[in-house]
C-alpha cells in the first residue's frame, strides 16, 4: 500500500510538467486571438495575411488611364484618338499620332520641342494626361493648351484629328468636371484612304491646265497623277482587273503616285482604281480623246477630275497653276 501511494503522489507531480511541454510545442497566437480566416501560418510558426490579388490587364483591354485617376466600371465613357497610322516608319506627324494614341502622354510633349506645328500636340498630350490623373490642375493645363491651338485644315487629317479630339473631350470634361472617364478606342480610322481625283502633269509631273477632264490620246502616254490620300499602293486596276502599268516618278510610302496611261486598245474609257495595306474607296476615270490639246495654254484652267466632297483628310494640297487646290498623297 505505501509503493502504491508513493506512485500516485509522484503521477500527481508530473502532470504540469507534461502540461508545460506540450504547451511550448504549440504556435503562439498573436494577443491570444487565432488566427482568421483571412491568414495563413509562416514557416517559422507565425500567422502572416494574405495579401489582395493583382489584375493583370490583358490585350482585349483599351489602352487608357490607369493611374490616380483610372474610372470604375460605371465611369462614362469617351473616344480617344482612333486607328492612324500604319507603323513606326511612318512620317514624323504619324510617330507623334502613335505616340499619343497609346497614351504615351510625356514622350510626345518631348518629341515636339521647338517643332512650329508644336501646339496641336501639346495639346493632346495635355488632355492625355488630363484623363491618365483625373487632376483638375491637369485639366485646366489641358484647358489653356486647347485654347492656344490654332485652327487645323482638315488636310492635315492627324493634326486635324488630335485638335477635334482634344476639344471633344475637354467639352465632356466641363460638362462633368468631377468624372473620371473610361476610355475606349476612337471609330474608324483618322485618315480613311481614299482615290478622289485624277490630274494631268507634264513631263516635270506638274499640272497641265487645258482641259475639263483627265484625258488624253489614244495612242497612249500621257501621265496622270492619282490625288487622294493612300500609302502603300500595292495593284493598280484597270476597270477593276489588275494592270501592268508604268509608274512615273518615285513610289515611296506615302508619296504621290504617278501613272503613265498606256494605249486605248479600243476603249474610250478606262476607271482607275487602287490597293493598299488597307481597302480604299473610291475610283476616277481617265478618258481616251484624241481632240485633247497637247500644249499648255493660259493657266486659267485645271486638268483633271474634281476631287469628291469631304475629300481626303491627310494630304496636304499643292497649288495648281490657277490656284486652285487639288489634294495628294502627301501626309
Amino acid at each position: 500500500m505505501k509503493c502504491q501511494s508513493r506512485s500516485h503522489i509522484i503521477g500527481l507531480a508530473l502532470v504540469p510538467v507534461l502540461m508545460l511541454s506540450l504547451s511550448a510545442c504549440l504556435p503562439p497566437s498573436s494577443d491570444g486571438v487565432p488566427p482568421g480566416p483571412g491568414s495563413a501560418s509562416s514557416s517559422d510558426g507565425t500567422s502572416a495575411q494574405t495579401l489582395p490579388s493583382v489584375v493583370v490587364p490583358t490585350a482585349s483591354q483599351p489602352v487608357g488611364p490607369a493611374g490616380p485617376g483610372a474610372p470604375q466600371a460605371e465611369a462614362p465613357v469617351v473616344r480617344w484618338v482612333p486607328i492612324g497610322p500604319v507603323g513606326p516608319n511612318d512620317p514624323t506627324s504619324g510617330q507623334r499620332y502613335l505616340l499619343l494614341q497609346q497614351f504615351q502622354c510625356d514622350a510626345l510633349t518631348q518629341s515636339v520641342e521647338g517643332a512650329d506645328d508644336a501646339a496641336v500636340w501639346l495639346a493632346g498630350a495635355a488632355v492625355c494626361r488630363a484623363l491618365q490623373s483625373g487632376s483638375q490642375q491637369d485639366w485646366q493645363r489641358a484647358s489653356i493648351a486647347v485654347a492656344a491651338t490654332p485652327r487645323i485644315p482638315q488636310t492635315q487629317c492627324l493634326e486635324f484629328r488630335v485638335a477635334a479630339t482634344s476639344a471633344a473631350l475637354l467639352a465632356q470634361h466641363r460638362s462633368n468636371p468631377g468624372a473620371t472617364f473610361k476610355v475606349e478606342p476612337g471609330q474608324g480610322e483618322a485618315c480613311p484612304r481614299q482615290l478622289v481625283g485624277l490630274t494631268v502633269v507634264d513631263d516635270e509631273l506638274r499640272p497641265v491646265p487645258g482641259t475639263a477632264r483627265a484625258s488624253g490620246p489614244r495612242s497612249g502616254g500621257t501621265i496622270v497623277r492619282l490625288d487622294g490620300y493612300y500609302v502603300r499602293v500595292g495593284d493598280v486596276l484597270f476597270d477593276g482587273v489588275p494592270a501592268d502599268v508604268e509608274f512615273v516618278g518615285d513610289r515611296n510610302d506615302y508619296g504621290t503616285i504617278h501613272l503613265r496611261m498606256p494605249p486605248a486598245n479600243g476603249r474610250d474609257s478606262v476607271r482607275i482604281s487602287i490597293t493598299d495595306t488597307v481597302d480604299v474607296a473610291g475610283t476616277v476615270t481617265f478618258y481616251y480623246d484624241d481632240s485633247t490639246p497637247s500644249g499648255s495654254p493660259a493657266p486659267s484652267e485645271t486638268a483633271g477630275t474634281a476631287p469628291a466632297t469631304g475629300a481626303p483628310s491627310g494630304t496636304a494640297p499643292p497649288t495648281s497653276t490657277s490656284g486652285e487646290t487639288t489634294p495628294t498623297a502627301a501626309p
